[in-house]
């Protein structure tokens, strides 16, 4: 009978370990996304594709995933309305309440108007005409964030709620320059709205790549858990799962300017 009672109780912890180890939060999977190139339009995009094939692999159920605006998604993990998000740039701020995987790193590059002759930073600061776009809550690298601490103070910044309202300002000429990464300008460079207006600059050669990440909630996975969605990303780099999402999405020149990290 003891040996019985043994099996059994061995039996059960062993079911609670499993359990315990799962990488998935019991009330399912919230994503939030937010619009930005080609990670999310009506539904689709690359990170769209990929919290997908990692709820696959992992085995976990999605039970929300909507579009808000960058800050909301940000608010919205801090304080567990959600769960996970994507393409979220590692800040110390955001490492207190999420656990942050990089799962690409890009770079910005200047979308200036050709109406501004300007091709120098200190040109661009001193230049009355130049009005900097700015999305709210967007980190760039830290001589990107330096650079538009001095535009602010000269009164050149303009906030766009998002990436969509940043190039209608751009096409308007509300704004005549932006930050913006190659995998997200592709497309609006060649649409009407924006062909022939902007040249593309790079003025900071030696600026470091800024990474995009994968956002879980402190209050939703431990560390543990979390560590398994990390090696499972680790593991879409090396079988090229990961390259192929982005390949689906975006143009191999933009893919190319893309570095993935194991």
């Amino acid at each position: 009978m003891k040996a019985h009672w043994a099996v059994l109780l061995g039996g059960a912890l062993a079911s609670t370990t499993a359990l315990g180890d799962s990488p998935c939060p019991a009330d399912g999977l919230r994503v939030g996304y937010y619009l930005i190139g080609s990670a999310y339009e009506n539904g689709h995009g690359y990170d769209v594709d990929l919290v997908h094939e990692l709820a696959r692999r992992l085995g976990c159920k999605i039970a929300q995933e909507d579009v808000y605006p960058r800050i909301r998604v940000l608010k919205m993990l801090e304080h567990g309305q959600l769960n996970l998000g994507t393409s979220t740039v590692p800040t110390s701020d955001r490492r207190k309440y999420a656990w942050i995987y990089p799962y690409f790193y890009s770079k910005n590059m200047i979308l200036l108007s050709k109406q501004i002759g300007s091709r120098t930073l200190d040109q661009l600061l001193a230049e009355p005409a130049v009005k900097w776009g700015v999305i709210r809550g967007y980190r760039h690298s830290q001589e990107q964030d330096a650079f538009i601490e001095q535009l602010a103070k000269r009164g050149k910044v303009v906030m766009a709620n998002d990436e969509r309202d940043l190039y209608a300002m751009l096409s308007q000429r509300i704004v005549t320059a932006a930050f913006a990464h190659p995998f997200s300008y592709d497309s609006w460079l060649n649409s009407p709205a924006l062909a022939g207006q902007v040249t593309v600059l790079d003025l900071f050669p030696s600026s470091e790549r800024i990474a995009g990440g994968l956002m879980l909630a402190h209050n939703a996975f431990s560390q543990q858990q979390a560590e398994q969605w990390q090696a499972q990303l680790q593991q879409m780099v090396k079988d090229g799962s990961l390259r192929k999402i982005f390949g689906k999405y975006l143009s191999a020149d933009s893919v190319a300017q893309l570095q993935l990290q194991p």
